[in-house]
């Protein structure tokens, strides 16, 4: 592990540090570190294993690596490490690579968090002395460049990863879990875990939803309200009131031919069947995932790990300077009084709501463009902008939703950021929970806010109806709010919907790409 600091002349001095064996075997046996016992001698027999059913699918699945860099790892008995047993564990001769790289670097950093310097809590760990500027960082190195040369078989981990996971070709393969957990630890190890397995149970949710969507674009010719809407012999049969006040006029209901066939394709009769197999996918999909957790805990034997007692923040420690006794461990700690800390949440929860109000009048802002637009398009002098008024105001009132959100977005993360540094939390695990409440509160009403409403609140609530319309006053004149088309607003909410989730993913990959 390398630390770096800079000395008056502003030069970078780096030091390296290294834990010898007897440092590294003591501290693993505190924190109750397993290690390999024997190898496994149990074997999982299973039917399609029995068979030669596993071998043989493996050999044709496609999303299987054939030029692998990474070995199937060996399965073992696990224990805690004792000094006092090592000849009873698996690679004891060779105390160089008993201990595998992420093990080291876990047991250096605790060390330095525990590692006292000078008095009181704040003259305790590694943390410390960055916050207080002795230190500009401390981090694990890599084993190695990550690139290769061409026709180079990897010598490393970090190598083998690139080669076998982290490359653009590799895109449809399986993930390396175990080299992940290996090399990046439990943690990381998970959430690449999760995200395969969650992009995997997307695909049978998207491909009843596509199935759905071409049902309704095969069989929108054939429903009646679609023919009778686009039969040019019903014209004039159905006037209806018009859609804005003093532009417009009263229009054919024919002339929604396009918009019934569109949203037809949308909404129909296998709507109800994709609501009903969306619910039982996400309760399957959430307890299948629980069952996957628990088998990677296993495999990887972290179940019932707890890490042990968390170190204090050192911001928190600088700031917080009454000390209380722990009831638990009966040390003295700094401890920030009960009515500061309301306060502090007060004054956090007033922002914070302050922000949501503004969400919300973001939202109210678009509802009143798309009155002023919608106004506008149904006035306007050629007929096809005219019956494309509805589609066109929904698209563009969709991007600038989508606009306002990644602005806000961007404003709030760094003020979210700001609100948690100045609420102090005790410890890392409290702030990082902090931080996440306050993005995922904020995250949810900016982007689900203007589809909630087109969902359950555009109606006669808020549009009203032939008489007593709701009106917005804009630059001196009154604008009916927008209402939903004759068929409803399941085609507003598809537009809505499209914009938001493609234009979130389409901007977060170039962020990612762009800026890493």
């Amino acid at each position: 592990m390398y630390f770096s600091f800079q000395n008056q002349k502003v030069e970078r001095h780096y030091i390296k540090i290294h834990a010898p064996w007897k440092v590294l075997a003591r501290e693993a046996e505190n924190a109750k570190l397993k290690v390999p016992l024997q190898e496994s001698d149990i074997d999982m027999e299973s039917w399609h294993r029995a068979w030669g059913l596993k071998a043989k699918l493996k050999a044709i699945d496609p999303m299987e690596i054939r030029d692998a860099t990474i070995g199937e790892k060996k399965e073992y008995f696990m224990t805690y490490f004792q000094r006092n047993h090592l000849d009873s564990y698996l690679g004891h001769n060779n105390k160089d690579t008993f201990f595998d790289v992420k093990d080291r670097l876990f047991l250096v950093e605790q060390l330095l968090d525990e590692t006292r310097f000078g008095e009181g809590h704040a003259g305790i760990g590694i943390n410390n002395l960055i916050y207080s500027g002795t230190y500009q960082a401390a981090y694990p190195l890599h084993e190695g460049p990550d690139l290769l040369e061409p026709e180079v078989s990897p010598s490393n981990d970090r190598q083998r990863l690139r080669s076998d996971w982290a490359q653009f070709k590799r895109i449809f393969k399986y993930q390396p879990y175990e080299a992940i957990k290996d090399y990046f630890g439990s943690a990381i190890g998970l959430y690449f875990a999760w995200l395969g397995f969650y992009t995997a149970w997307l695909v049978p949710c998207a491909l009843a939803g596509l199935l759905v969507f071409l049902y309704g674009v095969g069989a929108s010719a054939d429903q009646e309200p679609v023919k009778d809407l686009c039969d040019s012999g019903n014209r004039g049969k159905w006037i209806m009131c018009p859609l804005c006040d003093r532009q417009c006029d009263y229009w054919n209901l024919t002339d929604s031919c396009m918009y019934s066939r569109v949203t037809f394709w949308f909404d129909n009769e296998g709507t109800l069947a994709i609501a009903l197999f969306t619910s039982i996918w996400a309760t399957l999909f959430l307890e299948f995932w629980k069952r996957r957790q628990v088998v990677l805990a296993h495999e990887w034997h972290v179940e019932g790990f707890e890490e042990g007692e968390e170190q204090l923040r050192p911001e928190y420690v600088a700031l917080v300077t009454r000390l209380k006794r722990n009831p638990v461990t009966g040390k003295m700690e700094p401890r920030e009084p009960k009515g500061a800390r309301y306060r502090r949440l007060a004054v956090v929860a007033s922002i914070i709501t302050f922000m949501i109000l503004l969400v919300l009048a973001c939202v109210i802002g678009v509802i009143v463009y798309r009155a002023a637009v919608f106004s506008v398009l149904s006035a306007f002098g050629q007929r096809n902008i005219r019956l494309r008024a509805k589609m066109i105001t929904s698209g563009t009132a969709a991007v600038v939703n989508l606009i306002a959100i990644n602005i806000l977005k961007i404003v709030y993360n760094r003020l979210a950021l700001w609100l948690t540094e100045w609420e102090n939390p005790r410890t890392r695990t409290d702030y990082e929970d902090s931080f996440t409440y306050k993005m995922y509160l904020f995250q949810f009403v900016n982007t689900y806010s203007s589809i909630f409403y087109i969902a359950f609140f555009k109606s006669d609530l808020v549009v009203g109806t032939p008489s007593r319309y709701k009106r917005v006053s804009v630059g001196g004149r009154d604008f009916r709010f927008e209402g939903c088309s004759a068929q409803g607003c399941f085609l507003e909410l598809c537009i809505q919907l499209l914009v938001l989730m493609v234009g979130q993913q389409i901007i977060g990959n170039v962020t990612e790409i762009l800026l890493p």
